[in-house]
């Protein structure tokens, strides 16, 4: 673990999640892939950050090794609970990339992540299936005193479709605030796994693309947080 924290960063710290969580109950979401690319991305800011996995296909821990970020592989829920906060004292930001399940890991990132963002696709069955972890953020909530802050945000979206504007619509309507910055449905992205890196370090007009719209949807959960504060 680093000895000390960063001294030069973008924002203040205190006004950083510590612990950024990563969920959906269903697979192939994007969580893994929002997680690296947001350590990625407050790596490159300057932060001390490392990624939490938490998913049991660890795909985002393998990734991350490749990147040659830090990483640990945390898969049982009481760990979780324990080793978090004690994360937080030697990383500026703890990013979780949370299980294609709805379980008690679930409910353990979630009591105790500051921030949670839900990514989802705009499918009908993609969109049926956030019922279930809008419920577990709702009692966390309730239990917590109104925290941790959570989003959802539209992900692989392909083009300003008439499937675009019924899933805002439907999501819009929810407990939870929608993100208004919408992940594009690229190719740089699915293949940065196996590139063994992200957007941000790839070349080219499509990835550059694609790191604005991943840059303005951790700048914009930024600023929910912020005004949570």
């Amino acid at each position: 673990m680093p000895k000390a924290k960063s001294a030069k960063t973008a924002v203040a710290p205190q006004k950083l999640p510590k612990i950024l969580a990563f969920v959906n109950q269903k697979g192939g979401s994007g969580k893994s892939t929002g997680a690296v690319h947001a350590v990625d991305w407050f790596t490159q800011k300057g932060y001390t950050t490392v990624l939490v996995d938490a998913d049991g296909q660890q795909s985002s821990s393998g990734w991350l090794h490749e990147l040659q970020l830090p990483c640990k592989v945390i898969g049982d829920p009481e760990a979780l609970f324990d080793e978090l906060p004690k994360l937080t004292e030697y990383y500026d930001v703890v990013v979780v990339d949370g299980p294609g399940n709805a379980s008690e890991v679930t409910k353990a990132i979630l009591v105790r992540s500051n921030l949670v963002l839900i990514p989802c696709r705009d499918s009908m069955i993609d969109l049926a299936s956030t019922g279930k972890i809008v419920q577990f953020v709702r009692q966390a909530r309730e239990i917590r005193g109104g925290w941790p802050v959570a989003a959802l945000y539209l992900n692989a979206v392909k083009g300003n479709t008439v499937l675009l504007r019924e899933a805002k619509e439907a999501l819009q309507g929810g407990i939870l605030p929608l993100l208004s910055t919408v992940l594009p449905d690229r190719q740089c992205i699915k293949d940065a796994p196996g590139q063994a890196s992200t957007v941000f370090r790839m070349k080219g007009t499509a990835p550059k693309s694609a790191a604005n719209a991943y840059t303005k949807l951790l700048t914009e959960a930024l600023k929910l947080f912020e005004a949570e504060l």
